[in-house]
């Protein structure tokens, strides 16, 4: 067909059956090029064969003849020939006296196999796009074709997420599949994942559920089976193929259902809602304290893959880059859209636009980045174009981080599991430095008043073996384990000395970071055991007599501990934090103000964010979280 937009929807129209018809009508001598043309036409619509797959938008207005002309023609610039079907804003009646609007594009393009690359070769394919308005809303099913929806912004809006994604939550669907985008406030801790089952509802827990927002999921009410994909708008539902009578009644069906939904589904409400920055600011909170994460930076400076320029080409020197890192450690207050530094203001402000904060400082503008093989830039431009920072807002609901925010509307109700992970009955009063370096070669054990002494002492006098795996390729400062317990148990423990007591989320979030990033480590094997044990394990702590191993003299008795662990199936893992820089009876106090609705200053709220950060990622492993503290 001639000047017609139709997009091929898997078997829209068969090939053979187009050219037949075509020759039938070019040969009806009675028929006018018009009249045979939209017989053609008619004949197409009825041969319609579509999957329930589509992207449901509220409808402010109807759409406009030219929007729709302009992005067929758009998206088809690349078309190969004529259309094959081309309709806009044909009205529609189906057979139950439901009224109506579709335009329907399709055309044919030529694309490259996709097992092969760099060839000549190409194969030819039908795009459609359909384009369905009811009274109130707008369906889009399309097949190669990208965006759609962008070219009718001025028209249409996304449902509420809440209702999306509550979608038949009255009729007790049991939830078969669920995609989630973890949201917790690290680059360490595994960003996505799948969970399958006949039935979800009641096995995943609620901790893990509350810092995630699903990307997609599958369920069964009844016989019917629907996938819902909130961050497309898009509801699948698995049937037969239908035609486009069958398909406008579905699409009624759905966008009603849309709109009677209420927040009754247990399971999708104990999730975090995704939310734009610019709606936690409109609702009257703001932006209180953003701490920076430069450890890919420091690190690659530390181990001498890049360095750091000022503006008139001098490097730093050793002193100047810990004081300019650890200077950064420390949370940036903000003030509206000033920027704070131990409350002395920052050159420079901070901006915010509906979904990113960006950070605009003269001092971070003016160091560069110099690194073979990459382009140079700036400090202030690196952290920019990487949104490597969290934010905290006035309120503990919400949370920013890379780019994204989110609502946790279970947090506060976990404030008292999280004070439960605190234990305060270790003495660490003595204790004056973490390792008291630098090092005399004469010792065999840490020096008494330093925290590692305190660890293996205190913490690790129940344990048979302890293990100090400090420097070099770390999995934990101290690895302890327990062989010889009815239920045996190997704990990874991370230290953090402080001198004076600390609540301030930069040294917190030092610690969290080294756990969450080696957190895998407590599922690993046997062999890898080995390897630690032949590289560094066997030998002596640094240049000093301190073993780095204590209770098994070689491999095998050390195997034989692990063996234990890994044998048991009731073992217990854990992730312990040291760090007697807190204070349980402080905490306490502070969040429990947070759980009754009260105020409190705002690295407590970045604080409990890295806290539940930390405990729902141990639960994801199936390990325990622990964090020692003073009393």
């Amino acid at each position: 067909m001639r000047g017609g937009k139709y997009k091929n929807t898997g078997k829209i129209i068969n090939a053979i059956t187009i050219e037949s018809d075509t020759k039938k009508s070019r040969n009806s001598a009675h028929l006018t090029p018009f009249e045979s043309t939209k017989k053609r036409l008619l004949k197409m619509i009825k041969n319609l064969s579509l999957k329930k797959n589509g992207q449901f938008y509220s409808l402010k207005k109807p759409l406009s003849r030219q929007s729709v002309t302009d992005s067929f023609r758009d998206i088809s610039k690349n078309r190969i020939g004529n259309y094959l079907i081309n309709d806009i804003k044909e009205d529609f009646q189906t057979t139950s006296g439901r009224q109506a609007t579709y335009s329907l594009c399709s055309y044919k393009i030529e694309t490259e196999p996709s097992f092969l690359e760099g060839t000549t070769t190409k194969e030819y394919k039908y795009a459609y796009l359909l384009l369905i308005e009811l009274d109130d809303a707008l369906i889009i099913l399309k097949k190669y074709v990208n965006s759609p929806e962008d070219y009718f912004s001025r028209f249409i809006d996304e449902y509420d997420y809440e209702k999306f994604c509550h979608l038949h939550g009255n009729k007790n669907p049991e939830y078969e599949r669920v995609t989630m985008r973890n949201m917790n406030i690290s680059n360490s801790v595994i960003k996505a994942r799948s969970l399958e089952a006949k039935n979800l509802n009641g096995i995943l827990p609620t901790n893990s559920s509350s810092r995630s927002i699903p990307t997609s999921f599958r369920m069964r009410v009844g016989q019917n089976s629907y996938t819902l994909t909130p961050s497309t708008s898009r509801v699948i539902h698995r049937d037969k193929k239908n035609g486009l009578d069958e398909l406008i009644n579905w699409a009624f069906e759905v966008k009603e259902e849309i709109k009677a939904t209420t927040d009754s589904c247990e399971f999708i409400s104990n999730f975090s809602s995704p939310i734009c920055l610019k709606e936690i600011i409109d609702r009257g909170h703001k932006v209180v304290a953003i701490l920076l994460d430069l450890t890919e930076i420091e690190n690659k400076v530390i181990s001498g893959v890049a360095e750091l320029q000022r503006e008139n080409g001098k490097k730093f020197n050793t002193k100047e880059l810990n004081r300019f890192f650890n200077h950064l450690k420390a949370p940036l207050q903000v003030d509206g859209d000033v920027l704070k530094s131990k409350g002395v203001i920052l050159a420079g402000k901070v901006s915010y636009s509906k979904s990113v904060i960006t950070i605009k400082n003269k001092i971070l503008d003016q160091i560069t980045i110099v690194e073979n093989g990459v382009p140079n830039i700036s400090i202030g431009s690196f952290i920019n174009r990487s949104k490597p920072f969290s934010a905290v807002f006035d309120s503990p609901k919400y949370s920013y981080f890379s780019r994204s925010c989110f609502e946790d509307k279970q947090l506060l109700n976990n404030i008292p599991s999280i004070l439960n992970v605190f234990d305060d009955s270790y003495d660490f009063s003595s204790v004056s430095s973490e390792k008291e370096k630098p090092h005399a070669t004469h010792l065999t054990r840490f020096p008494e008043k330093s925290l590692f002494r305190a660890i293996e002492d205190k913490y690790c006098s129940q344990h048979d073996i302890i293990i100090c795996d400090d420097m070099n390729d770390e999995w934990a400062d101290h690895i302890a384990i327990d062989k010889s317990s009815a239920t045996p148990s190997i704990s990874f423990i991370h230290s953090k000395f402080i001198k004076k007591d600390t609540y301030g989320a930069s040294a917190f979030h030092e610690v969290v970071a080294q756990a969450l990033k080696n957190i895998g480590r407590t599922q690993a094997e046997k062999s890898s055991y080995k390897v630690k044990y032949d590289n560094e394990w066997c030998k002596n702590y640094e240049d000093t007599g301190i073993k780095r191993v204590i209770g098994a003299n070689d491999w095998s008795e050390l195997g034989q501990a692990i063996d234990s662990v890994n044998q048991n199936p009731n073992s217990i893992k854990k992730v312990v934090l040291a760090t007697p820089f807190l204070r349980k009876i402080q905490l306490h106090s502070e969040l429990t103000k947070l759980a009754s609705g009260q105020k409190c200053k705002p690295h407590y709220i970045q604080l409990i964010w890295l806290i539940n950060t930390f405990i729902s990622s141990c639960k994801d492993f199936g390990v325990q979280a622990h964090i020692l503290c003073k009393p």
